[in-house]
């Protein structure tokens, strides 16, 4: 016999349940199918597990466990196809000593922007060719998700600076990467300058060209 309103076992075991049996991110036909199996109301046992804070809703018909949540990982899953990059990913790899509020994420698509429950995304739109290069994936925890490598997601935060190239040297588009972003001399030397050329010239503004060019002479 199906329970109408009350909880069979507590939210906390609920969540639980449907924790194993759901992915990190799901909707709510996937949720309200399992709960119908033993609850005639199995909308509003979400509704109450939201409440009671075991799940977050993300957009509508889109919900997360607050258990082991991880915000990068959630990029994916809230828009696609789309990998993190920018800012969020040079903090990421430690490019960057600031951490970035914003998940900010290159997308195969229309740009868009959420506010969430758990903080702001924002998907930048990339041609496709460009789209398809520098991604990777990196495995958090018990979360793996796609990522730009760190050549494409310094690239990606030259061109969306939308630095007036036209009228910068080469060194002065390299100041704002050392002064601006503070990435270190040493992390530039690092990265693959072969990989940043193919992706450069694919750019619309010059920015990423004239980096590439400038961190080629630190080596």
């Amino acid at each position: 016999m199906k329970e109408t309103t009350g909880f069979l076992m507590s939210p906390q075991k609920i969540a639980q349940q449907l924790q194993a049996n759901l992915p990190p991110e799901f909707d709510v036909e996937s949720a309200r199918f399992l709960l119908s199996e033993q609850y005639k109301a199995p909308l509003k046992i979400l509704s109450a597990l939201e409440k009671s804070g075991y799940l977050i809703r993300i957009k509508r018909g889109l919900y997360t466990f607050t258990q082991n949540l991880d915000r990068l990982a959630l990029a994916g899953s809230l828009h696609g196809p789309s990998y993190v990059s920018f800012e969020t990913a040079l903090s990421f790899y430690g490019l960057i000593p600031e951490r970035v509020e914003a998940v900010m994420s290159v997308v195969d698509g229309h740009p868009i922007k959420f506010e969430t429950p758990v903080g702001q995304y924002l998907y930048i739109s990339q041609s496709r060719k460009l789209f398809a290069l520098g991604m990777g994936m990196v495995t958090r925890g018990e979360r793996a998700f796609l990522i730009a490598t760190k050549e494409k997601a310094l690239l990606d935060t030259a061109s969306r600076a939308q630095l007036k190239t036209k009228n910068l040297t080469n060194q002065e588009v390299l100041d704002f990467v050392i002064q601006g972003l503070r990435v270190e001399n040493d992390s530039l030397k690092e990265l693959s300058i072969e990989k940043m050329k193919g992706m450069a010239i694919l750019y619309r503004n010059l920015a990423p060209r004239k980096l590439v060019a400038a961190i080629e002479s630190l080596k």
